[in-house]
């Protein structure tokens, strides 16, 4: 993989999330904090500190959201590189085939030069030589991913939860763990386990609960 490509998407995906890169140094794209460097990006999807890095607890915190995009990046950069082209007579567009299962395909196509990725899940029809009622998406490599699950059948819909079922149950486990309830250490344990894993899938959660509690009516008593 092109080094200097992995590292101009990745700058593009982690601007999207608020995360600030510098120019590649030495072979390596600086991550920074409040204008200061954290840690480097050396490879794709492979992270590492330099002398001189941030050795606080935000970096740390920067350091654990970052590596999961890094990998990510890699993962479909790879993948588009060593995918054939989706030959089907209604594309206009080379698209690349990144899945393909019980009739149903996952592909990927570049777009211009600094304009990123957009993913699509595909219905095949009835003779596989084209593809129809698409479901597209746009820098949401992850998201294409679990739409071509569920509608292949590789995993079952009722099997997976949205967000908005996450963020009720993360309010229920903060507030359990946060209430002073008596819990025993492996109960309390297993609930922090839950929460992080949560925090991972979803996370803006916190914001999700803020903005459900200030939009909620007010009661009158």
């Amino acid at each position: 993989m092109d080094r200097e490509k992995y590292f101009a998407e990745l700058s593009r995906i982690l601007a999207n999330e608020g995360i600030e890169t510098a120019a590649p140094q030495n072979g390596r794209l600086p991550v920074l904090l409040n204008g200061q460097p954290a840690f480097r990006v050396e490879a794709p999807g492979f992270l590492c500190k330099a002398p001189g890095d941030l050795k606080t607890r935000e970096a740390d915190e920067l350091y654990d959201r970052t590596a999961p995009i890094a990998e990510m990046v890699k993962e479909y950069m790879t993948a588009m590189e060593q995918a054939p082209i989706l030959r089907a007579k209604s594309l206009d567009e080379d698209y690349r085939l990144l899945s393909d299962f019980n009739g149903y395909v996952l592909a990927g196509f570049e777009m211009e030069k600094n304009y990123g990725y957009k993913f699509v899940t595909w219905q095949r029809d009835y003779d596989r030589t084209g593809v129809g009622l698409g479901h597209y998406f746009i820098d949401k490599y992850t998201a294409a991913k679990e739409d071509f699950a569920v509608r292949s059948g590789l995993i079952p819909e009722k099997k997976l939860f949205t967000p908005e079922q996450f963020t009720e149950m993360y309010k229920c486990i903060k507030g359990m763990l946060e209430g002073g309830y008596e819990l025993t250490y492996d109960s309390e344990k297993k609930l922090g386990e839950i929460r992080e894993q949560i925090e991972r899938v979803v996370p803006d959660v916190e914001e999700r609960i803020a903005q459900a509690q200030s939009q909620a009516p007010e009661m009158n008593i």
